[in-house]
């Protein structure tokens, strides 16, 4: 059998990052509490309006 369940999730990221955590800008580095269903990158930074990335 394959690992299921084992590894990073998709796009590389923190085991599939779950509910919790930060948006981050990665252009002036502000941080917002994540949204649980709406992805961080769908997200601009309320200070700058870049789109946000995740932690």
């Amino acid at each position: 059998m394959a690992n299921q369940g084992q590894g990073q999730g998709r796009r590389g990221g923190p085991f599939a990052a779950g509910p919790g955590g930060n948006c981050v800008c990665p252009n002036c580095g502000t941080t917002v509490p994540h949204v649980a269903g709406q992805p961080c990158n769908q997200r601009s930074c309320p200070k700058c309006g870049t789109q946000m990335t995740r932690s």
